[in-house]
């Protein structure tokens, strides 16, 4: 059984083409600008059966454009995942595509063996320096690049996420740190560069619970597009989105 904290039939945003996405319960970062805070407890509020999530798939059918795609998101996926093996892998017996949204918290034979029965990967990075993704989660950025460097190793379809937000992950410096990492990388694909909001300020003071990026404004087309401008200085700009 799987910790959730609700589902969407009809997501865009998370993974190619048109999917219902589970968003599960349980993170160990403690982001600045967590938008989910709520998802966050461990407390087991609601619980899904691998045969549910397939039966619900079946049952939202007519969203999808061709096929079925299925996403487990919210962060953090893996640390359930003794319980995801089973329902990827069930998933896959029923020809359904499945995806990982991810901070890449976790890298052990469990989630190896999780990754045979996925399909696509979103692999979050939130900031490139052990100083600067401390800063921003609280805990280390090394298994998270390892994750990315383990699954582009075995050549699987994936798309590096990055927040931008103003005067903290969008300074010259991080970013040609980014470029290094994604140059060392031989099955690179593309970079979706996210752009920072405010919208869980108000969901923060209903948990009461403080908002440390109170006051940095939320990331505006310029700032997104003065991070590309780095970027295409050092890698394709059909990568970058």
């Amino acid at each position: 059984m799987l910790n959730y904290h609700s589902y969407e039939s009809f997501s865009t945003q998370d993974g190619p083409w048109i999917r219902i996405v589970f968003f599960l319960q349980w993170c160990p970062f403690r982001c600045l600008y967590c938008q989910n805070p709520d998802t966050i407890s461990t407390d087991k509020n609601k619980q899904i059966s691998k045969e549910k999530i397939l039966k619900l798939v079946y049952k939202e059918k007519e969203y999808f454009w061709k096929d079925w795609w299925v996403t487990f998101s919210w962060w953090e996926c893996l640390l359930q995942i003794k319980e995801l093996i089973p329902t990827l892998k069930l998933l896959k017996e029923n020809w359904i595509n499945t995806c990982l949204d991810t901070n890449g918290f976790l890298l052990n034979d469990d989630v190896k063996e999780a990754l045979k029965y996925t399909d696509h990967v979103l692999p979050d990075i939130k900031g490139m320096t052990p100083e600067l993704h401390k800063k921003i989660t609280w805990t280390s950025n090394l298994t998270p690049l390892d994750f990315i460097r383990y699954i582009d190793e075995q050549w699987m379809n994936y798309r590096i996420r990055y927040v931008v937000v103003p005067w903290l992950t969008d300074n010259e410096i991080d970013i040609k740190n980014l470029w290094k990492f994604i140059q060392s990388l031989k099955n690179f694909q593309k970079i979706n560069l996210l752009p920072y909001h405010t919208m869980a300020i108000e969901k923060r003071k209903k948990l009461w619970r403080e908002y440390p990026l109170e006051w940095t404004p939320a990331a505006i087309n310029d700032d997104i597009q003065k991070v590309k401008e780095t970027l295409k200085n050092y890698i394709d700009e059909k990568s970058i989105q």
